[in-house]
């Protein structure tokens, strides 16, 4: 393959790495949001940082990004099995609340999906 075919190609994945991932970020602040809340409730507790981010990030667009981002955090620490990254979730809300499989994945998909297409565009970024 020629120069110009590996920078035609890169430019193409690169735009749809760009479009794949404002889908999944508009997904993420209106569909999934809702799910989003919904975990936020049942991983709350008095003295998790989860409540407290909720009243602090609000209901606007960035606000629903960050929040989603945060339970995004949230859930994959506490899938690892580290006893140090299982406290880290500790302190965002409640480590042993049963959350639907359904949930789990409208606030993990959307939010991996995002971050991968930001891989693959700065991976695409070194061949242009």
């Amino acid at each position: 393959m020629t120069n110009d075919t590996v920078q035609i190609s890169a430019a193409f994945v690169g735009a749809g790495a760009i479009g794949l991932g404002l889908l999944s970020l508009i997904a993420m602040i209106t569909f999934g949001f809702s799910r989003v809340a919904l975990i936020e409730k049942k991983i709350s507790r008095p003295d998790s940082t989860a409540l407290q981010h909720s009243k602090f990030w609000g209901d606007d667009p960035l606000g629903r990004l960050m929040r989603s981002s945060y339970v995004f955090t949230f859930l994959v620490l506490r899938s690892v099995p580290s006893n140090r990254l299982k406290r880290s979730a500790a302190q965002i809300g409640d480590t042993s609340a049963r959350l639907p499989v359904t949930l789990t994945l409208w606030a993990i998909l959307p939010p991996l999906m995002m971050y991968g297409c930001f891989a693959v565009l700065l991976i695409v970024s070194l061949f242009l």
